[in-house]
């Protein structure tokens, strides 16, 4: 099972954690998790879960009303409205801090995840107690991502601010993004070439260069990021 670790959280004390209740909403439309992060939550001091949604139109009102500390939110939900209901929360509820818990891959989801109002990302089947120490730091103001994805992301600062994470997409050039984005819609480097009215061997180097910057071995691992990158554009995918 993949370990995970906060990014540079903020430390709770144990006088605050014993005089305030952590409150949360559970946003995931598969009853058997929903139920056994409630159940977890219950068995843990100082928890609360206000209540459960299986969908963006019904998560907004129950969170707005009731405003949780945390909410855990499914990229997959029944109306396909996960990262539009992240961005309407983040203006809607910001004191409520956002927490993802997804079969999607982290390294390709957790960029536009934190993007859109996420504080956290991780992936199933991570364990419930992983989960609700997660939401525990990103409503202590925390970052959480994992032991895996941490090395991939630089802060700028010592502030966990999500607007200070740098990823490593960001170190693409306007070109390299642009060849990324082709070749994860399934273009060859000479199709590419054609497509931009560029040198084959150009293109090529591009691409090693965005291998390197993204920490792959190779334009294989490059290939398949960038599909699963495409898909997760709005518009495509889980939205």
């Amino acid at each position: 099972m993949t370990s995970h670790r906060p990014l540079s959280p903020t430390p709770v004390s144990s006088e605050n954690a014993t005089a305030s209740r952590l409150t949360l909403a559970i946003v995931d439309d598969h009853p058997p998790i929903c139920q056994a992060l409630r159940e977890a939550a219950d068995e843990r001091i100082g928890m609360h879960v206000v209540g459960e949604a299986g969908s963006s139109e019904a998560a907004r009102p129950l969170i707005k009303k009731h405003g949780p500390d945390a909410a855990v939110i499914d990229l997959s939900l029944s109306d396909g409205q996960s990262f539009g209901l992240m961005r309407a929360l983040r203006a809607e509820c910001p004191s409520t801090a956002l927490l993802v818990f997804s079969m999607y891959d982290e390294r390709v989801y957790a960029e536009r995840a934190l993007r859109s109002g996420a504080s956290g990302y991780l992936m199933k089947p991570a364990s419930t107690v992983e989960v609700l120490q997660a939401a525990e730091t990103v409503a202590d103001g925390g970052l959480y991502l994992s032991s895996q994805m941490t090395p991939l992301v630089v802060q700028e600062t010592q502030n966990t601010d999500v607007e200070q994470v740098r990823f490593p997409i960001d170190e693409l050039t306007d070109r390299q993004l642009e060849i990324f984005r082709l070749m994860g819609q399934g273009l060859t480097a000479e199709r590419i070439a054609d497509r931009l009215g560029l040198g084959q061997k150009t293109v090529e180097a591009h691409r090693r260069k965005a291998k390197e910057k993204l920490g792959y071995e190779t334009l294989h691992q490059v290939v398949s990021h960038a599909a699963r990158w495409v898909q997760a554009e709005p518009g495509r995918g889980a939205e």
